[in-house]
């Protein structure tokens, strides 16, 4: 437990997108545990020697139960997280991760292939549900989700930008 005190976690977390091509939906986890026990990314620690892409399709896989090629995930950021509580003993002295956020954008058949009642570990979630990023904007969520959401959305941005002038 104490040697937690000490350790700053690497974490490869993923916004998982759908589009119909008019608009875009992302994949949420309410998570039960600490340290956000809320809705929250897929995704979780990267192991040592792990990139974070190779990380992020280890999450996926384990998580949503699709194999998919850690070349597929796009960064959008990294995010330094401070927790004031974590899962382990003693849960009061907090943790702190740094986050390299991912996108990761299913086909149709892929996002359909996602259930909620098999692919989510029912010890470390309580739902599941693809939501807008306006949802996660304007609604009450964790102000570090909302800034990845921003960034992801100037991604987007970018690369419609980009496309327009090549």
């Amino acid at each position: 437990g104490l040697a937690l005190d000490a350790l700053v976690k690497g974490c490869a977390d993923v916004l998982v997108t759908r589009s119909d091509g008019s608009s875009l939906e992302i994949l949420l986890g309410r998570r039960r545990v600490h340290p956000q026990p809320d809705w929250w990314f897929v995704g979780g620690r990267t192991r040592p020697g792990e990139t974070p892409e190779e990380g992020a399709a280890r999450n996926v896989r384990r998580e949503l139960k699709l194999e998919v090629a850690a070349s597929r995930f796009r960064v959008v950021g990294n995010y330094s997280f401070v927790w004031r509580f974590r899962a382990q003993p003693p849960a009061e002295n907090g943790t702190a991760d740094i986050s390299t956020v991912l996108e990761l954008r299913l086909s149709s058949a892929e996002a359909a292939a996602i259930n909620f009642d098999d692919s989510f570990a029912k010890s470390e979630y309580r739902d599941a549900r693809w939501t807008t990023p306006r949802e996660v904007l304007e609604g009450e969520y964790n102000p570090a989700l909302q800034q990845a959401v921003r960034d992801l959305l100037a991604r987007h941005a970018f690369d419609d930008l980009c496309a327009a002038v090549a």
